[in-house]
């Protein structure tokens, strides 16, 4: 979320600094919003601290994205998650990131 502001987000793209990702600023919160309705078990606050993966293939159509494949959240901590989903663990998501880059 990093504050939403708009002069955050030179840093924030930092995050993530591979060519092929993707990077977009949301100032109204849309995304959040849209991806707490498709992730299984999420909490009832915004989709934040939350990283989805798809493959080459995936379509958005309508008004939500589509369900992931995989995701996984940074809301609490490993001891005390605050979704229901995979708690950040970066050695898997780099496993899961090269399974889809094979295809």
């Amino acid at each position: 979320m990093n504050r939403a502001l708009e002069r955050d987000v030179p840093n924030a793209t930092k995050e993530v600094w591979d060519a092929r990702a993707h990077h977009y600023w949301d100032d109204a919160g849309w995304t959040m919003s849209a991806f707490k309705d498709v992730l299984r078990g999420f909490p009832l606050e915004p989709a934040w601290d939350t990283y989805v993966l798809y493959g080459p293939d995936a379509t958005w159509t309508g008004d939500k994205p589509p369900v992931p494949p995989y995701w996984m959240h940074q809301l609490g901590s490993a001891r005390q998650p605050r979704a229901a989903g995979p708690f950040w663990d970066p050695a898997v998501f780099r496993d899961h990131v090269a399974a889809l880059l094979v295809h």
